[in-house]
């Protein structure tokens, strides 16, 4: 009867680990769209940019055994009406498809629109819950010194550009649209949860 017993938790014990493996072993479609608010004026003062807030090993038109280049789908009439907007003005849009790992092995995603306004990464990781890290920079100062009043009374680094910065980190969930929020920028997010690409090993 003991043994009996103990081959029934060995073997709930290992279906739970298959479970919880094939929860964790997902691909998503990822697809994103990046704004810039155009109404909302503020005298907030930018943080200065730095190379190194910016760096990442995925790219959307990589194709990798991590990721693969995909077409837009689920936030095409989003996009539409905000490119319609007087107030609003996209600036990025674009899907992939992602292995989502976990948080020690997650890997970030480059973010580069083609008018070069946009740059940045998102990082998307996966445990009980998924989430999210949203790192991206509205670069309206390309400049290389920013002619601040107070720039040396409060030690500003004037010698870097400053641009408006959207990081945020947060829970998601799939098939639900994610909304980050800055004072002159916005970005939109939904992952949707698919089959392994054909060709991915």
């Amino acid at each position: 009867m003991k043994s009996l017993s103990a081959m029934r938790f060995i073997t709930g014990f290992i279906l739970l680990l298959v479970s919880i493996q094939s929860y964790a072993d997902q691909w998503y479609h990822v697809e994103l769209v990046v704004f810039e608010q155009l109404s909302n004026n503020t005298d907030e003062q930018w943080p200065a940019m730095s190379g190194n807030d910016i760096r990442a090993s995925l790219a959307p038109g990589m194709s990798t055994p991590q990721i693969q280049p995909a077409s837009n789908n689920t936030l095409n009439s989003i996009a539409s009406r905000l490119s319609s907007s007087s107030q609003y003005r996209v600036h990025y849009h674009q899907s992939w498809q992602q292995y989502i790992m976990r948080k020690g092995s997650a890997k970030a995603v480059k973010i580069l629109s083609a008018n070069g306004l946009i740059e940045g990464t998102v990082r998307l990781d996966k445990a009980s819950y998924l989430h999210a890290s949203v790192n991206l920079w509205l670069k309206q100062n390309a400049g290389e010194t920013n002619n601040w009043s107070d720039a040396s009374a409060t030690g500003t680094n004037i010698s870097a550009p400053h641009n408006p910065h959207l990081v945020e980190s947060r829970r998601i969930r799939s098939n639900k649209l994610d909304f980050f929020d800055h004072p002159k920028m916005g970005a939109l997010l939904k992952i949707t949860p698919i089959s392994t690409p054909a060709g991915v090993e």
